[in-house]
């Protein structure tokens, strides 16, 4: 398994997770964890921090995307030419809204895109971040904040709140023009809508649309 350096003390692997220098050299000492027990096994998953900051988002990108002085205005992304630029910059927000909200490492998160609004949600309801779960720990946190100290954590979640709102209101719209766009694509290459190809192409639109994203950063 190959990992990229992308920041002091972080590494990605071709999953998308992040590992520390730790990690990676105890992955290449066990043979790829073949030779670990369960119990370290549970302390590497414990310690692998699904959170990605901005900055280390840049990072990333400049290593990915930035390859010389020489191709400097030359960025290696999909162009989604099946996508409008309204749809394009509709999937642009939904991606940092997603940033924003901190459910998902980023690196991972295109599948989402492919996913229904159930899909989300069930996901949301698992984590404890779905709007019911936020709502109660709001009304919790304003019950015990006579003091005005709990004013912080209120905000930080009802701003979560709205974040995940804006997911869920927008999950059908950004799927169904993933759908178009791939149906489009084969209507102008294979023509095949076998369903085991349709599904491939429709998750394909789903990871050029992160690689559009993640290339538009680069050069903002």
């Amino acid at each position: 398994m190959p990992f990229k350096k992308i920041g002091k003390n972080k590494n990605i692997s071709p999953s998308g997770r992040i590992f520390t220098d730790k990690q990676v050299k105890l992955y290449y000492a066990t043979d790829g964890f073949k030779k670990m027990d369960e119990e370290e096994m549970k302390s590497l998953k414990k310690n692998t921090n699904p959170k990605m900051k901005k900055k280390d988002l840049k990072e990333y990108i400049h290593s990915k995307f930035i390859v010389s002085e020489q191709r400097r205005d030359q960025y290696d992304f999909p162009r989604l030419n099946e996508i409008t630029g309204q749809e394009r910059r509709d999937i642009m927000k939904y991606f940092e809204i997603l940033r924003q909200s901190g459910i998902v490492n980023m690196f991972g998160s295109y599948p989402i895109l492919n996913w229904t609004r159930d899909d989300l949600y069930r996901f949301l309801y698992g984590e404890r971040k779905d709007p019911e779960s936020l709502e109660n720990q709001i009304e919790e946190e304003e019950y015990d904040n006579e003091d005005g100290e709990n004013d912080s954590d209120i905000s930080m979640l009802e701003e979560k709140l709205k974040h995940i709102n804006y997911l869920l209101d927008n999950k059908r719209y950004i799927r169904d023009v993933l759908i178009r766009a791939a149906l489009q694509r084969i209507e102008n290459t294979t023509g095949n809508h076998e369903h085991n190809h349709v599904q491939r192409v429709f998750e394909k639109m789903g990871r050029e649309a992160w690689e559009f994203w993640v290339g538009i950063q680069s050069i903002n």
